[in-house]
């Protein structure tokens, strides 16, 4: 039942949660936060930084989730100083979300990485935009006269078909012109776009609104670096002894080509099969259910194993190196605990974060970096056993920032610790998801970003995984580690 009264609370300038009304409070707790203490709802944080990034009140539907149960409600946040109030309303459960949602980790990580955000009716018409970044300008003035139009109609946007209208070979090559307002959402969800007056290019993500309507979000495709002393900048692994000039015709085929036009796909045989499994489309006998639920599975693997090559190219190809940029690894630390504290809370693991004024300022790509947070923190809480703690520590020494992610699972023998982070290397295990990638694609980019990434353990013990990189040495200042 939704609530009737506005839920109303308050941030100060360090995005801490300082006063709350139950509802939320609760939901804050829930979450693995405290109050006062950061705010925990990794969907409502990223509401308030892009306010106090942009000094403009706005508003955006959020999905959280208090345990099992998933809590829907509008959020708008309005700046006033240093501070950032908060007025939630439309309340409530949401008992069945939509089986096209994506998991709550991915959509939290898009909004937050997001430049632009549309908001969209049932119809995919636009009702309000905010586009803030600086090479969006154009693209938000035609937004501003576009209300109640198809958002594809948008003049700044050029979304890949040739000069005469077709399709550009995304439905499969088939002539004739492509009405993109009669096109179903999935169709148009991950397209690629140019925009007018941006150099970059961006990826489009459509996420249904619980209710009705959709959020458009504009990821750029790659992220512009900030400028950096050269001295940090990270430069790219030599190229192995005896290679050639040539490249072999299929580089760069996985992550350009292949994972592209496989991500639709797949991602719709998942949605599909979790309708069915879900029972949204009407009844069905237990059996189908289950191998309903059995394809999604066996759907989130394939596309993990997508996603995974599609890393790879990228990580192997010649003069990779990531965009650098000025992080604090404590606030990594604390976004990728936001993003996982369902998954933690489902095995009834404790997150020990770095303790709030906890500071270790680095040089790196703060979506890389993030990336590689992800993928220990998934795998320490995979490992780990139930009702345990695993620990995220960070601090700075000299000219090094590190971030460490400890577990009390198994932990590793000297060999196994000697080729954890080689190439499909998976230790033995079977059936429990991994690609055996994860760990060698994160050193590539530890190492990509003049870093580093290792492991020490003791058989039975738990096995302690720390990322290195040049610290940020002007604004380093006293060093805190947990």
């Amino acid at each position: 039942m939704a609530a009737a009264d506005p839920i109303r609370a308050r941030c100060d300038a360090g995005d801490q949660l300082v006063a709350a009304d139950e509802a939320l409070a609760r939901l804050q707790a829930a979450a693995g936060g405290t109050l006062p203490g950061l705010l925990a709802i990794p969907a409502l944080l990223a509401l308030v930084r892009q306010v106090r990034a942009t000094g403009l009140a706005q508003a955006r539907p959020i999905l959280a989730m208090d345990g099992e149960c998933p809590i829907a409600f509008q959020a708008r946040a309005v700046p006033d100083g240093d501070s950032i109030d908060l007025v939630l309303r439309d309340w409530r459960r949401a008992p069945a979300p939509d089986a096209g949602l994506p998991p709550a980790d991915d959509a939290a990580l898009w909004h937050h990485l997001a430049q632009g955000h549309v908001l969209l009716d049932a119809q995919q018409r636009v009702i309000a935009a905010d586009c803030p970044a600086p090479d969006l300008v154009e693209l938000a003035t035609d937004l501003a006269g576009a209300t109640g139009r198809h958002w594809t109609a948008c003049a700044a946007l050029s979304l890949g078909l040739g000069e005469d209208g077709r399709d550009g070979g995304r439905n499969g090559g088939r002539p004739g012109r492509v009405d993109m307002a009669r096109l179903h959402w999935r169709l148009l969800d991950d397209m690629v776009v140019d925009v007018a007056g941006s150099p970059r290019r961006w990826r489009v993500r459509l996420l249904p609104r619980v209710g009705s309507g959709f959020d458009l979000l504009l990821l750029p495709e790659t992220i512009l670096a900030l400028p950096a002393d050269p001295a940090l900048l990270p430069q790219a692994e030599p190229a192995p002894a005896g290679a050639g000039a040539a490249l072999p015709p299929w580089t760069g085929f996985l992550g350009r080509d292949l994972a592209p036009a496989l991500r639709q796909p797949i991602s719709r045989i998942i949605a599909n099969a979790e309708t069915i499994r879900s029972r949204l489309a009407g009844p069905l006998a237990d059996a189908y259910g289950n191998y309903a639920a059995d394809i999604a599975e066996a759907g989130r693997h394939l596309l993990g194993l997508v996603e995974d090559l599609a890393d790879l190219d990228a990580v192997e190809a010649p003069g990779f190196a990531p965009a650098p940029d000025h992080i604090d690894l404590a606030d990594c630390a604390r976004r990728a605990a936001g993003i996982l504290s369902v998954r933690a809370r489902e095995r009834g693991i404790v997150l020990a974060l770095p303790e709030e004024d906890c500071h270790a300022p680095a040089i790196g790509e703060f979506r890389r970096v993030l990336q590689v947070l992800l993928n220990l923190l998934s795998n320490a809480i995979r490992y780990t056993p139930a009702q345990a703690t695993v620990t995220l520590a960070c601090g700075v020494e000299g000219a090094t920032a590190w971030i460490a992610v400890e577990d009390h699972g198994e932990g590793l023998t000297a060999e196994q610790a000697s080729r954890v982070f080689e190439k499909f290397e998976r230790l033995g295990r079977s059936g429990d998801g991994g690609s055996g990638l994860g760990l060698y694609i994160s050193r590539r980019l530890a190492r990509a970003m003049a870093g580093d990434l290792t492991v020490s353990s003791t058989p039975g013990a738990g096995a302690r995984f720390m990322l290195t990189l040049p610290a940020d040495v002007p604004s380093a200042g006293i060093v805190n580690a947990r």
